[in-house]
């Protein structure tokens, strides 16, 4: 559970220490953003990982894939050269979906109908990993270490990540993959639930970073915000996407996820209007929490429906929800033509047509709900009798 906590510790460190790298190592911007760029590329590679989550040993591919998340890092801190870093960051990226898939579909087939509230603290743990991240970076600078310091350090700490990983007794696979993997995956595209729970979520995969970029300078060039307070905004809607996580076993065990997801998403769109059109202050300040809040808490009802939605091939179908969720890549430039054509206020609002259509596709989704083979049962999350468990235990 800790897996997503232990990704996203690290995952900004290069493009936070841009700047320093760039200067120790002679490069050109173009070519330091070639470097960034490759941890991205991997992450192309690391969805044929995903779909191997659904075949092969899990503990094994988790353990691999933090070994190659630890060489990537490793790789950073000690490289010369651009090559270098290109490479370091290509498996860095791979190996980051062996790592984290490995772990999350495990908990797919451990927690059964709890999924919805794992997944929620498993994200819970990885915004946590979001804020100690840029907080570790900078205060590795304040005190004046050297920026390779820091991704040694990182290496040698995932190294021994994939140690406790490999020490683990994972629980056995409840159920086998029903077919192999080219006709599982040609299976779940082909699939109508799959197809619209992945326009869903890559929708809301566009309510990420770019949004908080272009509404941090609507805030400052249009509201006349100091720049402070327009950080100090963003970061307590990061907080509230926090405290929206750990919220979700409220919710889910009293809501359907249907439901919960028709209501969140009608939550972000309100959120989002306001924070485009709110005459004062406080009103923007509300709906930002809001929006936070909301979406922390769709995103985890979203991703537990398309884990859940076919027994034995949840990393195939994660994989394919990836995949075609590459299509909304170009939308931030969109925006950002729009805002150069038509200003900034115009630009934010474009966004706000995003939680719309998601509502449009949950009406859709409702519609094709019979479809697709049923998802069978697997009851609450409950803990092997073996040296680990869940936090919280199985529900009563």
């Amino acid at each position: 559970m800790l897996v997503s906590f232990a990704d996203e510790s690290f995952t900004y460190w290069p493009s936070g220490a841009l700047e320093p790298i760039r200067a120790g190592l002679g490069l050109s911007y173009t070519e330091i953003s070639l470097a960034i760029a490759s941890l991205s590329a991997g992450g192309l590679l690391g969805h044929l990982f995903q779909i191997a989550a659904d075949f092969v040993d899990r503990r094994l591919l988790a353990t691999l894939g933090a070994l190659g998340y630890a060489a990537g890092m490793l790789t950073f801190g000690l490289g010369r050269s651009l090559e270098a870093l290109v490479i370091g960051g290509f498996v860095w990226g791979a190996s980051s979906d062996a790592f984290v898939h490995g772990c999350e579909v495990t908990l797919v087939d451990l927690c059964g109908d709890d999924l919805p509230v794992v997944l929620g603290r498993v994200n819970a743990y990885g915004a946590a990993g979001d804020l100690l991240g840029p907080l570790t970076l900078a205060a590795t600078l304040a005190l004046g270490w050297p920026w390779r310091t820091l991704f040694l350090v990182g290496g040698a700490l995932m190294v021994l990540y994939a140690a406790v990983v490999a020490l683990q007794r994972f629980p056995e696979r409840k159920i086998e993959p029903p077919e192999p993997p080219v006709a599982a995956m040609l299976s779940v595209i082909r699939d109508p639930r799959v197809l619209l729970l992945a326009a869903i979520d890559g929708l809301f995969a566009l309510l990420d970073e770019p949004l908080l970029g272009f509404l941090n300078a609507f805030l400052t060039r249009v509201r006349d915000w100091p720049p402070a307070a327009a950080t100090v905004l963003i970061s307590l809607m990061v907080l509230a996407g926090l405290c929206g996580f750990l919220a979700v076993p409220v919710f889910s065990e009293r809501v359907a996820s249907r439901r919960l997801r028709a209501v969140f998403a009608s939550a972000l769109a309100v959120s989002l209007i306001v924070l485009v059109l709110a005459p004062a202050v406080w009103l923007e300040v509300a709906a930002g929490l809001g929006f936070g809040f909301s979406g922390a808490v769709f995103y985890s009802v979203l991703e537990a429906a398309y884990l859940g939605l076919r027994p034995g091939q949840a990393g195939t179908t994660g994989a394919a929800v990836s995949i075609i969720g590459l299509a909304g890549i170009g939308f931030p430039t969109l925006v950002g033509a729009v805002t150069d054509h038509h200003g900034l206020a115009t630009g934010v609002a474009v966004y706000a047509v995003v939680p719309i259509a998601i509502l449009a596709l949950l009406v859709a989704e409702r519609i094709v709900a019979g479809t697709g083979p049923s998802p069978t049962p697997r009851g609450p999350c409950v803990a092997d009798p073996r040296p680990w468990s869940l936090p919280g235990g199985p529900r009563q």
